[in-house]
């Protein structure tokens, strides 16, 4: 089971509760030291996608505020030249709550920005110790079938049963993937993957199942690492 994330960052930090910078900043710098951490033992889920949100999030405030603030009416400031040249002052002067706002916008994003960077990279090298192959013949309709997860290092598999759901840009892959956990069993020296496979359909509902092979160089966290790259690279296989 997944960690509790006891520093987790609610959707309306930004003004929940009193806006002080010196508080946000310690409420930002707490929950980035959290996912860190999380990071750092390779734990990318649910954070990564988290923080994404944070961050777009963050920057559409700041771009909704500069929109709001340019529909303010402006007065002349003055003429100044050459060439003549109008000068405009805006009537609407920031309210000291707004510029305590943008303090903590200013020193959220660009912490935001590092860390989600580094989560990517992780990502990516993470994906670059997987490989995905299929196990036997494809069927026509390859969204529903068998993920065979094995460690180069061990015996031991994972066996979950996937389902392709409904298409989601901010999903890995594109498509959402529904997971479900079957079994945990010990591969023998002479067990094949195939043969794997055809067990799974004497004992499971599934008649004509695609199935997949998943190994992994590195033993992660399936839950909250594996599988969410394994959701990126079965839409690959699936798509091709």
């Amino acid at each position: 089971m997944a960690e509790i994330r006891l520093n987790s960052l609610s959707s309306d930090w930004l003004t929940q509760s009193r806006i002080d910078a010196e508080y946000k900043q310690y409420v930002v710098l707490a929950y980035l030291q959290g996912v860190n951490q999380r990071f750092a033992d390779n734990r990318l889920c649910p954070d990564l996608p988290d923080l994404q949100r944070h961050y777009e999030a963050t920057l559409r405030f700041r771009a909704g505020k500069g929109t709001l603030m340019a529909a303010f009416p402006k007065r002349v400031a003055g003429i100044g030249g050459p060439p003549p040249q109008i000068t405009y002052a805006p009537e609407h002067t920031d309210d000291p709550l707004l510029t305590e706002v943008d303090e903590i916008v200013d020193f959220a994003l660009p912490r935001f920005q590092t860390t989600l960077t580094d989560g990517r990279q992780r990502w990516a090298e993470l994906a670059r110790t997987l490989t995905l192959e299929p196990v036997g013949l494809m069927p026509l309709h390859p969204e529903e079938g068998y993920l065979l997860v094995h460690y180069s290092t061990t015996a031991d598999l994972s066996v979950y049963q996937y389902r392709l759901t409904l298409y989601d840009q901010a999903a890995p892959g594109g498509r959402l993937v529904h997971w479900q956990f079957r079994e945990r069993l010990r591969r023998g020296l002479g067990t094949t993957f195939e043969r794997l496979k055809l067990d799974l359909i004497r004992r499971y509902d599934l008649p004509n199942p695609a199935a997949f092979r998943l190994e992994s160089r590195r033993v992660i966290s399936e839950e909250e690492t594996l599988l969410p790259i394994a959701q990126e690279l079965l839409n690959q296989a699936v798509k091709a």
